[in-house]
This record gives C-alpha cells, structure tokens and sequence, in this order.
C-alpha cells in the first residue's frame, strides 16, 4: 500500500495538469500529482527521453528493463515489460534483460555494449573507459548523453517508485 494518498487530481495547478492529461490513469501518475513544480520538471524529462529522444525503442527498452532490474524496482518492470514487447522486443530478450549477463550469447554487440554501460552506471555510478570506449563504437555524443540521462531518470523513478510502495497498476 502506498505511503501517502494518490491525488485525487483536483486543485492542481494547471501546467501539472496539462501535462498529467497526456497520460494515462496510472498509479505513479496519481502520486505525481502531488508533486506540484517538481512532478511538472520529472514528467517533462521522463517525456523527453521517452517520446522526443534519439535512441531505438528496443535500446531504450532494453536500458529502462536493465535499470528497473538493477534497482529492484517491480512497479518499473511492470510496465516496461509489457511496453518493451509493444516495440518488438522478444519475451526471451526480454527475460535476459532482466536477469542475464551483458554478455550473454542472447544479446547482439550492441545490446551487450548497452547492458553493460547501464550496469556500470548503475552499480558503480559510472561507465568504465573500457565500456564508454566500446559503446562510443556504436553510439553518437548524442546517444551516449541520451543514454547516460535514461540510465540516470529510470533510476530515479525506480527510487520514488520503491520510496512510495507504489500499488501495481493491475492490482
């Protein structure tokens, strides 16, 4: 059970609610809305990244599985899962993503260069140079910042999520 009420949604101010309006009615939404200027800034980011951001889905995926496995974060999984699938993600690459080795067979170059960038930043707060190196092979400065800033945003939602007990969506 969650460590505070959901919003309601009423008596927000109205850039919050714009911006909740373009989602869906889902728990973390409704716990955001109780976060005034601070939820705006975070769901404008998580936008950002999500909507507006360079990098393929089924990296992105792949990055928001990683991060949401690393942190322990099931609300995160969740969703991601079910979303990861939508982008064409197999439910065999989805499962390593979660709980195999970077360097798992299962995984392309590229995937293994990306899970073990992720968990690196994740574990150890950054990249080895190794690691940067070998995804600066297949990555533009663009989607190496992308990444570093997915990495990091997922994180931070993993946190607020666990921080709150948020309730699973289906529950």
């Amino acid at each position: 059970m969650a460590r505070i009420p959901y919003s309601n949604m009423q008596g927000i101010k109205p850039e919050l609610s714009a911006e909740l309006a373009k989602r869906p009615e889902l728990n973390i939404y409704r716990m955001l809305a109780n976060g005034g200027n601070a939820s705006l800034g975070y769901l404008q980011l998580g936008g950002a990244l999500r909507f507006d951001g360079i990098l393929d889905p089924v990296v992105r995926e792949l990055i928001i599985l990683r991060t949401g496995s690393l942190c322990k974060s099931e609300y995160e999984l969740d969703h991601h899962t079910k979303i990861a699938s939508d982008v064409g993600i197999s439910d065999d690459i989805i499962t390593a993503a979660i709980d195999d080795e970077p360097d798992s067979p299962k995984f392309s170059k590229l995937e293994s260069a990306v899970l073990r960038f992720t968990d690196e930043n994740v574990l150890n707060g950054k990249a080895s140079e190794n690691t940067f190196n070998e995804l600066s092979i297949f990555f533009s400065p663009e989607e190496l910042i992308e990444t570093t800033l997915l990495i990091g945003f997922y994180i931070m939602t993993s946190r607020f999520l666990q921080t709150f007990d948020m309730d699973l969506d289906n529950q």
